[in-house]
């Protein structure tokens, strides 16, 4: 037999079913025994001026605002001429629409007429003093309507907040991976084309090859990240010496490469950023120092991490790699301040230093 699963009630659910059963007793209260033509009169003109007011709220506040000013005026005329009747449930209504549905001042404004009228009727047609708690009620109410409000705009604030970072952070990903795959990618495709020009197609095709396993080594990336995302924290010292070789055969320089043993593996984001800070600072040597030696070290001291890398300023650009558009320092800076890290990245010698620092604790 099939399950059949109950439907999940939600807060405006629970709203409305609040909200219509006050109304059902107002009714039921105003009809029992029938007041008077006059007070029966504008208790009707109440009731409907506060449904008309619920369907107005969202598609136009203003218009709404004033139904709820008639259906409160109503409310206070019936407890006048029928101070018997359940009128003031109208009362609770419409501050409470007014709290949920308005701005400050109109739903403010809203509560001191309806405080105000509680207090008169009771007051004005000798009832017992107990009714004026009616106004302290409706005052507490109000306060609990404005503070659940407020906690809903705070939590979907969080919420944007949180998707734009996420979103900051895929955009960070998107950028080391594609900086550090393309550049490579187009540095051996241009040199596979003069290669075909110059009629040695044996190391063409090598240089093809090599251009081919970048993209794969991309994708391969492009998973990592994936698996980072889901909680799976890369190997840095693997990461870091698949990426050294890749730097010693693309562009033939060096790449020398320490790994001290840490006390602990690195939290998931923390081994991201030690990977791909180590990615963008080889992409920029490679644009931007062709030739140059490099040497990345990842030491532990203290309850830290460090990674330094580090190139020895080689010839000048490479002759085809692309620029970019100059947010790899950006991206390995912001990163790094997301994980509570710290990035100097500088000139050192003759050469540029990238140098990351951050706590074991996250």
């Amino acid at each position: 037999m099939a399950s059949r699963t109950l439907p999940t009630l939600t807060n405006t659910h629970v709203r409305v079913a609040v909200l219509a059963a006050l109304l059902v007793w107002f009714v039921h209260g105003l009809l029992t025994p029938p007041p008077g033509a006059a007070a029966l009169a504008c208790g009707l003109a109440g009731l409907a001026a506060t449904l008309l007011a619920a369907t107005l709220l969202d598609r136009s506040p203003r218009t709404g605002a004033g139904a709820l000013g008639a259906a409160l005026a109503a409310a206070c005329a019936t407890g006048l001429l029928a101070p018997a009747t359940p009128w003031v449930v109208l009362v609770f209504a419409v501050t409470g629409f007014a709290a949920a549905r308005l701005g400050a001042l109109a739903s403010g404004l809203l509560l001191g007429a309806g405080a105000a009228a509680a207090a008169a009727v009771t007051l004005l047609r000798d009832r017992d003093p107990v009714e004026l708690w009616n106004v302290v009620g409706l005052c507490g109410m109000f306060a609990y309507v404005r503070a659940g409000r407020s906690r809903r705009a705070a939590a979907e604030s969080e919420r944007q907040r949180a998707l734009l970072a996420e979103r900051a952070h895929v955009a960070r990903e998107v950028h080391d991976i594609l900086a550090h795959s393309l550049s490579a990618q187009l540095i051996h495709l241009e040199s596979a084309r003069l290669t075909l020009e110059a009629g040695r197609y044996e190391e063409a095709g090598v240089l093809v090859e090599r251009a081919r396993a970048l993209a794969k080594g991309g994708l391969e990336e492009t998973r990592r990240a994936v698996a980072v995302r889901r909680g799976d924290a890369p190997a840095p010292a693997r990461a870091l010496r698949d990426l050294a070789e890749e730097y010693r055969r693309t562009t033939g320089a060096g790449c020398a490469l320490t790994v001290a043993a840490g006390p602990r593996p690195l939290p998931p984001e923390a081994a991201l950023a030690v990977v791909r800070t180590a990615q963008e600072a080889l992409t920029n040597a490679r644009k931007h120092a062709a030739g140059a030696d490099v040497e990345i070290t990842l030491s532990w001291p203290g309850d830290r991490y460090e990674l330094r890398v580090s190139d020895s300023g080689g010839t000048g650009p490479a002759p085809h790699a692309a620029t970019g558009g100059g947010y790899g320092l950006v991206g390995m800076a912001e990163r790094a301040e997301l994980i509570g890290a710290s990035l100097h990245a500088g000139p050192h010698g003759t050469g540029f230093r990238v140098h990351l620092e951050g706590p074991l604790t996250p």
